[in-house]
């Protein structure tokens, strides 16, 4: 079988196709849930890292079932005729039932841990929750910035302890 040739990028810049192989897209459990996403395996483990302390010190990410989301080729949803960051995989929503799209529902104690979780992600991460609009908040978002590399994740991992599923080396 020969090689597939990506030439679609998403909002950030990363490779995106209908083919989740050609883009090295995988199958991940979010580290302490039972909950499993399809993410780019070179993105995966700074975003399954935000998916596990977003579990503990936002939202259980348990319950409901179909509230994470991952890996879907489709355009972003601000209608720029741009593919989303989850056409790469380079993008996570988390919880979807409770921060759906164009609403705040966090509350300021979970806004604060937000907050904490993007700091010790040194930048390589956007948040929908900090969208101006508010037609556009997505508090539920969190994706990979433009111009990150996988370098810049893999350095990250290793400076902060992480492994490739993002569980915190002991």
């Amino acid at each position: 079988m020969g090689s597939v040739l990506v030439t679609e990028h998403s909002i950030n810049g990363w490779p995106a196709s209908k083919d989740q192989a050609a883009i090295n897209v995988a199958l991940f459990t979010i580290p302490g849930t039972a909950r499993s996403v399809r993410l780019c395996a070179d993105a995966a483990p700074i975003l399954l890292w935000i998916a596990h302390k977003f579990h503990r010190a936002v939202a259980n990410l348990n319950m409901p079932p179909l509230a994470v989301w991952g890996y879907n080729y489709r355009p972003a949803l601000q209608g720029n005729g741009k593919l989303s960051d989850h056409a790469s995989g380079t993008a996570i929503d988390l919880r979807s039932d409770q921060f759906p799209v164009g609403t705040e529902h966090m509350t300021l104690k979970q806004r604060l841990a937000v907050r904490r979780i993007l700091k010790r992600c040194d930048g390589l991460i956007i948040w929908g929750g900090d969208y101006q609009s508010a037609a556009s908040k997505d508090q539920m978002h969190f994706a990979i910035a433009p111009g990150v590399t996988p370098a810049q994740i893999k350095a990250w991992r290793i400076r902060r302890r992480v492994d490739t599923n993002g569980r915190p080396i002991p």
